[in-house]
């Protein structure tokens, strides 16, 4: 081999013989160097045949029935590892960027946050990412979980009682706030209460909401030891209220909804439960190798949202 290092106009060295040299630093093994970079093992060699004519050094040497880096070839892989690892940085923040300058971000949340932490999210989306569009879906939680197993959404908004929540296998749930329970019932049945204990509304007509909030229920009175008699079902948050001014029964209702009604009806009062009640609010995504930058943004985004507005405290 020449001894004069051979003038190279475009680099004595590129960014995917870095990657060979790295590799065989960590796999010690040709073949395995190529495996792990989708090449060939006669592909490998050549590159660094390359290598060490433009350099006038050897880099690799045979040992045995296979082969070691020389002093040159691990001064060399030493630098590939910061040289890859910055490269493999540089083209994520790419990726993250291509995903927050176009394309679509699709979400689904339950009923009481579309009228309120979803169109936060869409001021936020234009001011941060304004060619990424919201295709946004409302469901209660346990359709929405289906939405993202099925893959038609890249993330959930959801809300969990005590952790009842039933999640796809590979998935994660990242709470974000806490939400108090409140029990809204008529006017003329508060006589100067100003909190509720729900035994002694256990004789009450009861209005029960989606399927979820209706089984929270039925286990928050058998905690107390009664069964509520449901006379009235509605995922209609506003109606539900409606319904209790009209009197004849009482609902338990979550913070947000609350919230989200921005007034009760002038018949209904919401009372703070004694023991209090919560629930958790949360985004759902599937669990990836490199999670996906639609995916990111939301978490971004939800990360700005100021639940104190709504009454909520940041999950712990």
């Amino acid at each position: 081999m020449s001894t004069t290092r051979t003038t190279d106009p475009l680099g004595a060295i590129d960014s995917t013989e870095m990657r060979i040299l790295h590799a065989l630093a960590t796999t010690g093994s040709l073949t395995s160097a190529a495996a792990s970079l989708g090449l060939s093992q006669p592909a490998v060699s050549q590159r660094i045949k390359r290598v060490e004519t433009r350099l006038a050094v050897p880099l690799i040497e045979r040992q045995g029935r296979g082969i070691r880096l020389t002093t040159a070839g691990n001064i060399l892989a030493e630098h590939a590892r910061t040289v890859v690892a910055e490269i493999d940085a540089a083209l994520a923040a790419i990726d993250d960027l291509r995903g927050e300058r176009g394309g679509t971000l699709r979400l689904v949340a339950f009923p009481s946050a579309s009228a309120t932490i979803v169109p936060t999210i869409m001021r936020l989306l234009a001011v941060e990412a304004p060619n990424v569009s919201l295709q946004y879906r409302e469901a209660e939680p346990p359709g929405a979980v289906e939405m993202l197993r099925d893959g038609e959404v890249d993330c959930a908004l959801i809300f969990d009682y005590e952790g009842a929540a039933e999640l796809p296998a590979g998935s994660t749930f990242t709470p974000l706030w806490c939400e108090t329970m409140s029990l809204v019932v008529n006017k003329d049945r508060v006589n100067g209460a100003t909190s509720a204990k729900l035994g002694d509304y256990a004789g009450e007509h009861w209005i029960a909401g989606c399927t979820k909030c209706r089984g929270h229920l039925l286990a928050a009175a058998e905690e107390c030891g009664f069964e509520p008699e449901i006379i009235q079902e509605t995922d209609n948050s506003p109606a539900m209220l409606a319904m209790v001014a009209a009197g004849g029964a009482v609902a338990m209702v979550p913070g947000l909804a609350l919230a989200a009604a921005r007034t009760l009806p002038d018949d209904a009062v919401a009372l703070p439960l004694d023991p209090p009640r919560y629930r958790t609010i949360g985004l759902i995504s599937m669990s990836t190798a490199n999670e996906s930058p639609q995916v990111r943004l939301c978490k971004r985004l939800l990360s700005n949202v100021d639940g104190s507005v709504w009454g909520l405290e940041a999950a712990e």
